[in-house]
């Protein structure tokens, strides 16, 4: 928005409002995002199915998909998934498996 609409608008109206993005609206609105994010952070172990029929009790809220619900904690920062971890191979058991691998292609 142009600085002098701003300003015009806060002299006429008393207030500045912002307009809407262009997109796709979003398919729920802050009081929902707020009690999907206060279901998963009250209990971090819950799962997005839970977290989906819990919404059902909430007044004036109604139930999303999964992945509305995975991408709204997502933009918050809450992250389920978790990337794989593992130990590093050692390099005695690294060798061992290279051998594996050589005895396979010989044909052995």
């Amino acid at each position: 928005m142009v600085v002098a609409r701003c300003w015009q608008q806060w002299i006429t109206e008393g207030r500045v409002y912002r307009r809407g993005g262009s997109g796709r609206p979003r398919n729920t609105n802050d009081r929902e995002d707020r009690a999907i994010r206060r279901v998963a952070t009250s209990a971090p172990t819950t799962s997005l199915a839970s977290i989906q029929r819990h919404s059902y009790l909430l007044p004036d809220i109604q139930c999303h998909q999964e992945k509305t619900i995975r991408r709204r904690l997502t933009e918050v920062g809450l992250n389920g998934r978790r990337p794989l971890r593992r130990l590093p191979l050692t390099p005695h058991y690294r060798q061992c498996r290279l051998d594996f691998a050589d005895l396979g292609q010989l044909g052995v």
